[in-house]
């Protein structure tokens, strides 16, 4: 291996271990994953280290705990002196790029504290709007991400924002994840190797639409899925 690999990180949104064929799910859903599992590594146990999206992500891209970052709530920014990998490979470095959903920049007003760090002592709505360079958390040399993509996008429409804050469109009739698969495939083909990269893609999907109440997914996906298996802890509930 070579001493600065490039590094891809592929991260879905709210997905059940369960629902992943190489971990004993019945239905042909993650033929991809499960190939990629076959050639690698595959970890039996691994945990969360917090049920909601905002301060899981900032644990993951700081190493530290949401608590200890001062981001334990939805609605609460990344402060934007935190040190993150993007951060620390890039000083090693490393190009480093963001694609997809991002929800680390935008700050409530009823977490807003002039006591507070860097980026969270003011209200930041970025949920329809492009997120600002010093709320991006290190990924300074690409990206086409959104804070909140339930809220510019839904499973056949919407947009992103480049790193120049311009709005990029989704192509007519191309589905969401298909999309920012495509958008990750188009940024590996154009590297020239002069740099080792650091390539975060940051899925919604399976995440549920808020707006919609439901899971948009390509019509030829429907009924073939309609009998996915279902897990032993949901089976009294209403989901």
């Amino acid at each position: 291996m070579p001493d600065q690999p490039n590094i891809l990180f592929i991260f879905s949104d709210q997905q059940r271990w369960d629902s992943v064929g190489c971990y004993g799910q019945s239905l042909p859903t993650t033929p991809h994953l499960d190939a990629m599992a076959a050639e690698g590594v595959r970890f039996e146990r691994a945990f969360t280290p917090q049920p909601l999206c905002t301060p899981a992500r900032a644990c993951l891209h700081t190493g530290r705990y949401a608590t200890e970052v001062d981001t334990w709530m939805l609605s609460m920014a990344l402060p934007t002196d935190e040190p993150t990998v993007a951060h620390h490979l890039t000083r090693a470095g490393y190009e480093t790029g963001y694609i997809g959903k991002w929800h680390l920049a935008s700050t409530a007003e009823r977490y807003a504290d002039p006591g507070k760090r860097p980026g969270q002592r003011e209200a930041c709505d970025c949920r329809t709007s492009p997120v600002p360079r010093e709320r991006r958390g290190g990924f300074d040399d690409f990206w086409l991400a959104a804070d909140c993509l339930e809220h510019t996008s839904h499973g056949f429409d919407g947009y992103l924002f480049d790193g120049e804050g311009g709005r990029v469109d989704m192509p007519e009739g191309q589905f969401r994840v298909d999309w920012l698969t495509d958008l990750a495939v188009d940024y590996l083909r154009t590297r020239d190797g002069q740099r080792p990269f650091y390539l975060f893609l940051s899925y919604i999907e399976p995440h549920w639409q808020n707006d919609q109440s439901t899971h948009p997914a390509p019509e030829e996906f429907v009924d073939p899925f309609r009998t996915f298996a279902e897990p032993g802890d949901l089976a009294d509930s209403d989901v």
